[in-house]
């Protein structure tokens, strides 16, 4: 029997943070420059990692505001699944200095972060990995008494684990509605890796339930894909709703547990609704973000294209033609060592 829990909806995908330290690096960072790194996920710790490899007359500080996320060892990030974490011993012997801290805005003319306990941090380069947040589209109804009803489990722990709660609690015969946004998302195969394991459970213990998506994303050939293989293993317990036949969710219910689309109505008694995500927020208020809300950057070195002093890497960096994805993270930062 298949256990629905929360770790059913943490997918797979690999850091590779761990080869950088053999990279044959090549810096163009002069001696002693301060090197600033915001962010202390995986992404952040291997650029951190690479360019004191790189370079190690560099001065390199991290800033992480939650400081779980450098306990020794792997982590679980709710769409990137296993990720390895960099501890403050591991940090310190690589003479990477730590301050746990949340910067608020970069002064990029007198080239300080500014942070919320009113320190300030100096720097001649800026690291960022500041992930993602959810951006508001204007849909009627979607309040944040919705968001509670209706969990998108994307960033949260607790919202992963109250969307598992809700399918195993949902009777058969129920439906499960996945809202897949418009628009650059956080691990674009997510929403379908997701469907695909409830839509598993639910042939075990819930076998007359079935699982809709109504999905806004653009019909890629990876998402056909995707969509075509749900469609095979499932058969009749899969349903799939794209832009054409929905068009896009223009309200929600959350009383009657509806989406109300431009072509129809989709009723859900358990909605899984994630919303259309952005660059996270102290991306956009430095102005590393552009009007679609990503971070514009060069392809080969990852410098950013609105501030020449700035490097984005994870999933709020935008590299044209190519999807946001989870592996990233080395290449990404062995080409910042290399630029930075």
């Amino acid at each position: 029997m298949v256990k629905l829990s929360r770790r059913h909806f943490l997918v797979t995908g690999a850091a590779a943070v761990g080869a950088l330290a053999a990279a044959p690096f090549v810096s163009r960072l002069g001696s002693g420059a301060r090197v600033l790194v915001i962010g202390g996920g995986p992404g952040g710790v291997a650029a951190a990692t690479a360019i004191r490899a790189a370079e190690p007359s560099a001065s390199v500080v991290m800033i992480e505001r939650d400081p779980k996320r450098l306990a020794p060892g792997a982590y679980r990030s709710f769409v990137s699944a296993s990720r390895q974490g960099g501890d403050f011993a591991a940090l310190a012997a690589n003479g990477i200095e730590l301050a746990i801290d949340d910067i608020r805005g970069i002064d990029w003319g007198g080239r300080r972060a500014e942070a919320l306990s009113g320190r300030a941090f100096s720097f001649d380069r800026v690291v960022l990995a500041p992930g993602i947040s959810m951006r508001e589209e204007g849909i009627e109804g979607y309040d944040r008494a919705a968001s509670i009803a209706f969990p998108h489990g994307w960033t949260d722990r607790q919202g992963a684990a109250e969307l598992a709660a809700q399918v195993r609690a949902m009777a058969d015969g129920g439906t499960v509605v996945i809202r897949v946004p418009a628009g650059r998302m956080r691990f674009p195969e997510g929403p379908y890796r997701r469907a695909g394991e409830i839509a598993t459970y639910l042939a075990e213990d819930k076998p007359k339930a079935r699982v809709v998506m109504v999905d806004e994303s653009d019909a890629t050939p990876a998402r056909r894909a995707r969509v075509a293989a749900l469609a095979a293993r499932f058969g009749d317990r899969f349903d799939h709703l794209d832009a054409t036949a929905f068009r896009r969710v223009v309200a929600v219910d959350r009383e009657r547990r509806r989406l109300i689309g431009t072509n129809g109505t989709v009723h859900g008694d358990v909605i899984n609704f994630i919303p259309a995500q952005a660059a996270g927020r102290i991306a956009r208020v430095s102005g590393l973000a552009g009007a679609d809300g990503w971070c514009p950057v060069a392809a080969e070195t990852r410098r950013s294209a609105m501030r020449p002093d700035a490097f984005l890497l994870g999933d709020a960096a935008s590299v044209p033609g190519l999807e946001m994805g989870v592996g990233d993270f080395a290449a990404a930062a062995e080409a910042i060592a290399k630029t930075v």
